[in-house]
């Protein structure tokens, strides 16, 4: 499990930047933000994330290619598509969660404690 207290945003939309960073701030995690897969892969490369969040379409890829990108990181999709069927496929691909665009606060933190904690029971559970 990183120590390191920060959460990747990979978006084309300004907007999503802006509310997930916001969110971020009052869990007290930092958001490193970009806005393409390319962009994306070098900090996955360089850097580790408590979460990655990801447009589900992107201008070079989707977020398929994230989710094996980021592995083991959890991936949370944010669509503008705010459809059972959307989210289902999402969470079939490997997605860990999925919120509906522009991201709602509330719903984001929770996604993100959620997804820390399950990281920490899998880590505990592979020692």
């Amino acid at each position: 499990m990183p120590s390191v207290n920060q959460v990747l945003v990979i978006s084309p939309e300004k907007e999503d930047h802006e509310k997930i960073n916001a969110a971020m701030i009052r869990c007290d995690l930092h958001s490193i933000c970009c806005m393409k897969f390319d962009e994306a892969r070098i900090f996955m490369t360089t850097q580790k994330f408590r979460v990655v969040f990801c447009q589900d379409t992107l201008p070079d890829g989707d977020f398929r290619g994230v989710v094996s990108a980021a592995n083991p990181t959890p991936v949370v999709v944010l669509s503008r598509f705010a459809e059972w069927d959307h989210y289902l496929a999402a969470l079939r691909d490997g997605a860990f969660d999925y919120i509906a665009c522009p991201p709602d606060s509330a719903e984001t933190e929770r996604i993100v404690w959620s997804a820390i904690a399950r990281a920490r029971e899998s880590s505990a559970v592979r020692h």
